[in-house]
């Protein structure tokens, strides 16, 4: 019996790994980074917001990756989140937020206009 509850549990497994791997819609993004905007950008929801506006530099053992944009020092993380909230407004919110928010912070502040 207990080998058939882990038999019927590991399916459940796989779905709640491949769905906590899933990166937030576009418009789950916009939703989250807004809430915590008009809540003074604390909290657990801005912190959601930043990682995906204002992410860390440090990616796996190699470094961070190649500079794609170049938010000036003096531009905190809640102004930035507010920029991509307007840009998302309107646009397609199945989008994958991830690929949505490169596009705007690339457009927003190119690395050569810091350079």
């Amino acid at each position: 019996m207990q080998r058939r509850l882990r038999w019927l549990s590991l399916p459940g497994l796989l779905a709640w790994a491949l769905s906590a791997a899933a990166a937030p819609t576009a418009g789950e993004l916009r939703a989250t980074c807004a809430r915590a905007l008009a809540a003074g950008y604390v909290g657990e929801e801005a912190a959601m917001c930043d990682w995906y506006v204002a992410p860390c530099g440090i990616c796996g053992k190699d470094g961070p990756p190649p500079k794609q944009w170049c938010v000036p020092a003096h531009v905190g993380a809640a102004r930035v989140a507010g920029a991509v909230v307007q840009a998302l407004t309107g646009g397609d919110d199945a989008r994958p937020a991830p690929a949505a928010v490169e596009e705007i912070l690339r457009e927003r502040y190119p690395c050569a206009a810091e350079e």
